[in-house]
């Protein structure tokens, strides 16, 4: 059965999903959507999907079809599965931007791991926002609708709605990134890459600042926002790109100084005592 689905307007800005998909794989890709279900599953047959979603165009065929899963695909805004010979389609973001209803059972079957328990946090998690909603718990909470992008009420520490070019550096971050990161370090990365993306930072200036991030894994993401007013430093000015250390690095040395300044302090102290 089809479910409603929103779609906000910030959709359309995706520029990362417009370079990767022509134009009918994504309105494909809002399609799925719809056939979904409540734990982000469906049918995933050429032939059914042609029929369901462009049942009235001529033009475009199973064949069609199944070439535009194949952008959707690689492009990582779908995965395909197959259960006793039978093709499924798992929508790895729609519990972060959709209101869904894990507790209805599914009949179809389950993605592979690690899909089925990233479904089931992100469940849990959007689940939870829309219960503070409802209660006023973080006025005004947000609707993790598609594409969705906005501000919470509160300071700096307030959850930002993921959107969909967010959640695609996270996951390109995150391929490059061995082990992976603690929950909290990936929900702290994905505010901080949401944050840059709202302060009107461009989307080449987050992708290099978070690989200076892993570059550093003694950091955490809480310093993403230095390395991108590094990253937009550097491109102002080109001459700034030799010599010039992050500012980790200052920061560092500058812990090293007052600390060399202190033991030189107490060694001084222990001659002065010694004699």
């Amino acid at each position: 059965m089809a479910r409603i689905r929103s779609i906000k307007p910030e959709f359309w800005d995706d520029r990362r999903l417009a370079k990767r998909t022509s134009r009918d794989a994504r309105l494909l890709y809002i399609g799925l959507w719809n056939l979904a279900d409540e734990h982000s599953r469906l049918n995933g047959d050429p032939q059914w999907l042609k029929g369901q979603i462009f049942s009235f165009d001529d033009d475009i065929d199973a064949k069609t079809v199944a070439g535009l899963l194949d952008e959707l695909d690689d492009a990582g805004r779908i995965v395909r599965y197959d259960h006793d010979g039978d093709p499924y389609i798992f929508l790895p973001f729609l519990a972060r931007h959709q209101r869904l209803e894990p507790k209805v059972r599914s009949r179809l079957p389950p993605p592979p791991e690690p899909y089925a328990s990233q479904f089931a946090s992100d469940a849990d998690e959007s689940a939870r926002d829309a219960d503070n909603s409802a209660s006023g718990a973080n006025e005004p909470a947000l609707s993790y609708v598609a594409g969705g992008r906005g501000h919470g009420a509160g300071g700096r520490g307030t959850r930002v709605a993921p959107t969909p070019l967010g959640c695609s550096l996270l996951d390109e971050h995150l391929a490059q990134v061995k082990p992976r990161p603690p929950r909290d370090v990936v929900e702290a990365t994905a505010n901080q890459i949401e944050r840059q993306l709202l302060d009107g930072m461009a989307e080449n200036e987050i992708a290099e600042a978070l690989g200076m991030l892993r570059k550093r894994p003694d950091v955490g993401p809480g310093l993403l926002p230095g390395f991108v007013h590094e990253v937009r430093q550097v491109h102002a000015h080109p001459e700034l790109a030799n010599g010039r250390a992050s500012p980790v690095d200052r920061r560092q040395a500058a812990t090293d100084q007052k600390f060399d300044r202190a033991m030189a302090r107490a060694i001084e102290a222990d001659t002065r005592e010694g004699r």
